[in-house]
């Protein structure tokens, strides 16, 4: 590899980084905001997350990156206690068809108005809160996520 390519690697690498960096900025880090809601399947949110490790991700139905993580996500939700929050993406009932539609089976609380959204000091979706055993956030992301990366960070977040 040349070293005009390995700059330009390098510096796609930093802007990503940045960015990430910047759209991190302000989201809401240790002892996460009180979730008293319910699931639209009727769990106690608190139920849902207190072991961990485990995740708690913010998505909307409008999302394209959303749409993109629908797997990913679907999969850790299968091995790892967590919830999902539904950002300004209608009522529950328009939620559930949503999710119904995509043969989703989110544990999923309603964010209509962004407030549980605002107290996590989410600026865009999908953001990933990912908890120790604790209880508390160790790893937050904002953008696209792998399987392998939130299953990294939340092996990780075992030991923190």
């Amino acid at each position: 590899m040349t070293i005009k390519k390995l700059l330009f690697y390098g510096a796609i690498a930093v802007i990503l980084f940045a960015g990430q960096f910047l759209y991190s900025r302000g989201l809401a880090t240790g002892k996460p905001p009180e979730l008293a809601q319910t699931t639209i399947q009727g769990e106690r949110v608190s139920d849902r997350i207190a072991t961990g490790p485990g995740l708690i991700y913010f998505w909307a139905e409008w999302c394209r990156i959303c749409a993109m993580m629908q797997a990913p996500v679907g999969a850790v939700l299968n091995d790892f206690p967590g919830v999902t929050v539904a950002l300004r993406s209608g009522d529950a009932d328009e939620v559930k068809d949503y999710l119904d539609k995509k043969a989703l089976n989110w544990p999923a609380v309603i964010d209509e108005d962004g407030l549980i959204g605002d107290r996590f000091g989410i600026r865009g979706v999908p953001a990933v809160f990912i908890l120790n055993p604790e209880g508390e956030i160790v790893f937050t992301s904002v953008g696209y996520s792998t399987e392998w990366g939130l299953r990294f960070r939340l092996w990780l977040a075992a030991w923190l």
